[in-house]
């Protein structure tokens, strides 16, 4: 079970508590683009009101959340699958505090606040490594610094308030905040397995002027690696709880499904695999744990990918013990399943984790 100690009562109700299965399907998108449904609008509305009151912001936006905070946190949100911006922004926050000036206190004000919300934009093409932010064009115009480029799987970017473009230069690393409405800013909502909203954002000479270029490309390039490991391991912690999400859904079917005249549960091919499964939870759990600690990037790295394969895993044997009921969309599994599909891929595919894991061994 996910220890919730540390986070506010109110706070662990509403993602751990009878209202977890609200929280797992706001995140749905019409197949197809739409907007969102009425009640999903509030339940999303009612969430981030609640983080806001938490207090999750403020520790973001001052740098003062404590690593186990951040680890219950993101297990408890990937436990009851919750959608939002709150990675990207507390992400957005940290950078803000590495680079950013006196220009930027009112912005910190408003994330701390919960009055704004940022996007992260680094890839340029879906495969894209994120620690490998994809190229921009900069230039200088006659009103001042300017950006062109093209991003793929922006999430929530027509719901947020501004979007951080992190990108390639020759010299070194920028990183842009721009509105989401600017002019020259275009959003396209990109469909996907999961039904989130992730979305393609084409920028075309988006001004840069009062600050919005957050130090030079070479601190840039260090502040982007450093916080690229705090979003790893905040994504690897939510994924553990996806897995514990769709484990416990799967222990709840297998003990009332009936088959040969007795629970599925009692047959110890099914037994075993959800008790493996519960026990690589604890384990990659404590990896997490490790890599929030010491934010050695060999750790991070591995507790995400392990995290990763742990959800699809978990998603995909769970579903099995469903049967075909798990398929339908009346069954909450499918949503865990569906979104392991692309939350596991989301800071790194299996591949590019290990091969630059692989370097620093």
């Amino acid at each position: 079970m996910t220890s919730v100690a540390a986070l506010p009562a109110d706070l662990a109700e509403l993602l751990g508590g009878e209202l977890a299965p609200t929280v797992r399907r706001m995140g749905e998108r019409p197949i197809g683009g739409g907007p969102v449904a009425g009640e999903q609008a509030v339940a999303r509305t009612a969430v981030w009101e609640a983080l806001t009151e938490a207090g999750v912001f403020d520790t973001a936006a001052d740098g003062t959340e404590t690593h186990e905070h951040l680890v219950q946190l993101a297990e408890l949100m990937g436990r009851s699958l919750y959608r939002g911006p709150y990675q990207d922004t507390a992400a957005a926050a940290e950078l803000i505090n590495a680079l950013g000036t006196d220009e930027h206190t009112g912005l910190l004000d408003a994330l701390a606040d919960g009055a704004a919300a940022v996007a992260l934009a680094p890839r340029a093409e879906g495969t894209d490594d994120p620690a490998v932010p994809g190229p921009l064009t900069l230039g200088e115009g006659p009103d001042g610094p300017w950006i062109s480029g093209r991003r793929r799987f922006v999430p929530f970017a027509d719901a947020v308030d501004w979007l951080l473009v992190v990108g390639a230069l020759p010299h070194g690393t920028a990183l842009a905040l721009v509105r989401a409405d600017d002019p020259g800013i275009t959003l396209r909502r990109q469909d996907d397995i999961s039904r989130g909203d992730l979305h393609a954002v084409t920028l075309d000479r988006v001004p840069l002027s009062g600050g919005r270029l957050l130090g030079d490309p070479a601190d840039a390039t260090a502040a982007w690696a450093r916080t690229l490991r705090s979003v790893r391991v905040r994504q690897a912690a939510a994924l553990v709880g996806q897995a514990r999400g769709a484990l416990a859904l799967g222990v709840e079917r297998a003990k009332s499904r009936t088959q040969f005249d007795q629970p599925l549960a009692r047959h110890q091919s099914v037994a075993f695999t959800l008790s493996a499964l519960a026990a690589r939870a604890i384990a990659v759990r404590a990896l997490v744990e490790q890599a929030a600690r010491t934010d050695d990037e060999l750790t991070v790295l591995q507790a995400l990918a392990l995290a990763g394969e742990l959800a699809r895993d978990a998603a995909a044997q769970c579903l099995h013990v469903h049967g075909a009921h798990g398929m339908s969309e009346d069954a909450d599994i499918q949503l865990y399943f569906r979104r392991a599909a692309l939350d596991a891929l989301l800071w790194g595919s299996p591949a590019q984790l290990w091969a630059r894991a692989a370097t620093l061994l």
